[in-house]
């Protein structure tokens, strides 16, 4: 990632969600752009305000995304407690060898105790949220490990999610994504995500993580505003196929076929 990295402020976090509050109380919200939210969990704000804020609000899908390695007993237990709807966990491996690879710099041992240990204590605590996903990003280096992932996680009681690899708007290499132009179809990115950077920059779609191109500013403007101007001319060039005349970075990205998931559990 080239753009500066950066924490947003409180204000500008409470406009914007009061903003969602008043249009729709049912989207969902994720609580990152591209980071690990656990870093926020002793700021101030902590992360646990931030959920909290959006659940008295009336938001009913707040959702995390994290890789478990900074969820120690207490944020799990205020994770919790916050009243989160969903949280997702980036594994991507069944063997710490794999993960080694994969997930440089984490520990395979902690981030599994560590997801144990959040679906223990939301039986202590006899609160069913949040839904619990592990997620496994399908490359070649470990495809091989997915069957065994399943059954694992299924096992613990929470839901796997399997999904191709996505080349962020082409920035690393996806071989996965091999179908041409031809068979194109109108991205969900750009068709059903609004993406927010630490500054208020809004971007064209949640794969646009360097802020390539930004279509509004949420200091200056509401999220009404941005979604119904440059943002909807450029969903009707997805609607009408017209992807010749997208930016030069949406229009030769693939990622419009990565967002798809394949979805395991005991539960369901």
């Amino acid at each position: 990632m080239t753009r500066k990295k950066g924490i947003m402020s409180w204000a500008l976090f409470i406009k914007i969600i009061d903003e969602i509050a008043e249009v729709d109380k049912d989207a969902r919200v994720w609580m990152v752009f591209f980071g690990e939210p656990l870093i926020l969990k002793n700021t101030k704000p902590t992360i646990f305000e931030m959920i909290t804020y959006s659940k008295d609000k009336g938001l009913t899908d707040v959702v995390l995304n994290s890789n478990a390695n900074l969820m120690d007993e207490d944020s799990a237990r205020r994770l919790i407690k916050s009243g989160l709807d969903s949280i997702y966990f980036g594994i991507d491996a069944f063997t710490p060898e794999t993960y080694a690879k994969l997930r440089v710099g984490g520990n395979h041992g902690k981030v599994i105790y560590n997801i144990r240990k959040l679906i223990e204590l939301k039986k202590e605590l006899k609160i069913k949220t949040p839904e619990i996903y592990v997620q496994f990003v399908e490359m070649d280096i470990n495809t091989h490990e997915k069957e065994d992932f399943i059954h694992f996680w299924e096992k613990q009681g929470v839901t796997v999610k399997i999904r191709p690899k996505v080349s962020w708007g082409g920035l690393i290499d996806a071989p996965n994504l091999t179908l041409s132009n031809d068979d194109r179809w109108p991205c969900y990115w750009a068709m059903q995500t609004m993406s927010i950077t630490d500054t208020g920059k809004v971007v064209k779609c949640a794969v646009d993580l360097d802020a390539r191109y930004v279509a509004g500013d949420v200091n200056v403007q509401s999220l009404k505003e941005i979604w119904n101007n440059k943002l909807k001319k450029f969903r009707q060039l997805h609607i009408s196929k017209e992807f010749d005349k997208l930016p030069d970075d949406c229009r030769e990205c693939g990622d419009w076929q990565s967002a798809r998931a394949d979805y395991y559990s005991l539960n369901k």
